[in-house]
């Protein structure tokens, strides 16, 4: 069970499910309507924050956040189920393989045992999501800029 905090919903979650849902959009080159997205971010962070509450083992969250971001791709944002779930899982797979690469070198940075001694913090839990979020912006960006933009890749 892990009790975030609230601010933390606010600062972290948030913002990572703007960018999880532009991210996921921009695969499937769309430009998703900004209250759409907002909306989707809103329920996204919320159902986050409510299941991490529960008595579930590490890494339900997870699956359900698979079922959740589905669910906002279909209804919110307009792509058929199976996008919605190419998104979900391709958009939260890229999330935990940049945790998995920074959260060891982030964990000893800070002189922490393990991340999840983090969780109780609220300022270094948040200090540890934005390189994290930074590095996903950058690769949300990128996949923008040539899906939606129509911009060729030229290597720079």
């Amino acid at each position: 069970m892990d009790k975030m905090p609230f601010i933390n919903l606010v600062l972290q979650s948030f913002p990572e499910s703007v960018l999880l849902l532009l991210f996921g959009t921009s695969l499937f080159k769309r430009q998703p309507d900004r209250f759409r997205l907002l909306a989707g971010a809103i329920i996204s962070a919320l159902c986050a924050y409510l299941i991490r509450r529960l008595p579930f083992p590490y890494g339900v969250h997870s699956l359900i956040g698979v079922v959740v971001l589905t669910l906002i791709f279909k209804f919110l944002l307009g792509m058929n189920f199976y996008q919605g779930m190419v998104a979900s899982l391709t958009t939260l797979a890229t999330l935990g393989a940049i945790e998995i690469l920074l959260l060891p070198l982030e964990t000893s940075s800070l002189g922490l045992e393990r991340f999840s001694d983090a969780w109780s913090q609220p300022s270094l839990r948040l200090l540890m999501a934005v390189p994290e979020l930074a590095i996903l912006a950058l690769i949300t960006y990128r996949i923008y800029r040539n899906n939606i933009c129509g911009h060729e890749h030229r290597g720079d």
